[in-house]
């Protein structure tokens, strides 16, 4: 079992360098072969890679607040904005990030507004059909 500051560093690079910065190259690295993204339709790591192509559009800037983790579980607390037609909108948020041998294995974020409405004019419409 990883250390639970060895699991925020994981968290802490998803949400900076692969969502914020978009560095694809990192999610076979960072997330785990059985991921799953409850709140985009429980889609696995190869649809989640294929929407963070069309996320990259959205220019989303993570601010992480706060990272909480006990056993192989790590909480994060977050604002993001993204740029929509030349207006920012910003989310609050919370995600569940649960973890399998340093890898995201489950990711189930929450937040208000609703993260997937706030993404939606970004990602294909097949995936939020």
């Amino acid at each position: 079992m990883a250390s639970l500051e060895q699991n925020k560093a994981v968290v802490r690079r998803f949400m900076t360098e692969v969502l914020q910065a978009g560095k694809l190259d990192l999610v076979d690295e960072i997330l785990a072969p059985d991921y799953v993204n409850t709140s985009m339709g429980n889609v696995d790591r190869t649809a989640f890679k294929g929407m963070l192509g069309a996320l990259k559009s959205a220019g989303m800037i993570f601010a992480i607040k706060e990272l909480v983790a006990e056993g192989d579980s790590v909480v994060a607390r977050f604002t993001v904005t993204v740029s929509q037609a030349g207006e920012k909108k910003t989310a609050i948020g919370l995600s569940y990030y649960k973890l399998v041998n340093g890898k995201i294995a489950v990711d189930e974020p929450l937040s208000s507004p609703d993260l997937g409405q706030l993404l939606a004019p970004f990602l294909p419409q097949a995936a939020h059909a």
